[in-house]
């Protein structure tokens, strides 16, 4: 049974709030459908919320609804219970498979997964300066996209990039993805065993984005990035963070959409006294090998 992180570290984590139903067979064969909503969505599981005490191991037949009168459905495991609030409890979830609500139509549509997300394969990330969760304003279909320098310039000048389209087949302008059920940000944490990859000579790039900054038992923290490279991110904010300290960051991020974070490691932190704030110098995490 694959442990509770696994399905997550797959491929990028999307902080994105999406409402299905989940149904399962309770013990004594009882049938139980619940609504529910996801905190994170990956290639091969995600974090859900729902409203019910369920076991390490059930199995569950989740749906959602995907265009008019269409369902997508998919049968998952609960690989973990990660904590319980007042909403409820919140589950990582594994997928065992992926089936649609009726035959594909074209082979575009048969590669769509549960989410309508297409991830791309993790090896291809690691020289993003950034990462998005964007949509081609055609055909609205959802990209994890790695922006590239010249990419990065035009979506902090106008929100928008140009690139091209494979369900399209041209080029298109793609925008930032909009939430399904718009929340506010839940605090979830999943744990990491990372490794630093070394990085030198770096090109760095200038941009003055908004970055979203996780840390473990504490409310998230809307900073300023200064520059990024392909190797780490320099920002400023209201909090020290101490050398050394393992944090999580989303950029470029906007309030309200699906954010894509990612593990980094405090490198430097210097006072900026006339500012009241303090800048910082992180280095991307790396996940394991085989993680």
């Amino acid at each position: 049974m694959p442990s509770a992180s696994d399905g997550l570290r797959q491929s990028d984590r999307i902080n994105f709030r999406m409402a299905i139903e989940a149904s399962w067979f309770a013990q004594g064969g009882m049938a139980l459908k619940r609504m529910a909503h996801t905190l994170l969505v990956s290639r091969n599981g995600g974090v859900l919320r729902l409203g019910e005490k369920l076991t390490t191991g059930q199995e569950l037949t989740l749906r959602r609804q995907h265009d008019g009168d269409v369902w997508k459905s998919a049968r998952a495991r609960v690989v973990a219970e990660i904590d319980h609030d007042a909403e409820g409890f919140i589950y990582a979830r594994s997928r065992t498979a992926w089936t649609a609500g009726r035959p594909a139509r074209t082979p575009c549509e048969a590669r769509t997964d549960f989410w309508n997300i297409e991830f791309p394969a993790p090896s291809k990330g690691e020289d993003a300066l950034a990462r998005l969760l964007m949509e081609c304003s055609f055909c609205q279909r959802r990209e994890v996209v790695y922006l590239n320098p010249l990419e990065l310039k035009s979506f902090e000048a106008r929100r928008v990039i140009a690139r091209i389209c494979s369900v399209c087949a041209a080029p298109a302008v793609w925008i930032e993805a909009q939430l399904e059920t718009p929340a506010e940000p839940d605090q979830v944490n999943v744990d990491e065993e990372p490794h630093v990859t070394p990085r030198r000579k770096r090109t760095r790039v200038k941009a003055r984005v908004l970055a979203c900054i996780r840390r473990r038992g504490f409310e998230e923290e809307v900073a300023v990035c200064e520059d990024l490279s392909k190797g780490g991110i320099s920002f400023r904010s209201r909090n020290k963070y101490p050398e050394g300290s393992r944090l999580e960051i989303a950029v470029p991020y906007s309030p309200g959409n699906g954010a894509i974070f990612v593990p980094i490691r405090i490198v430097f932190s210097t006072p900026l006294p006339g500012a009241g704030l303090f800048k910082h110098g992180a280095a991307y995490v790396r996940a394991s090998a085989g993680g």
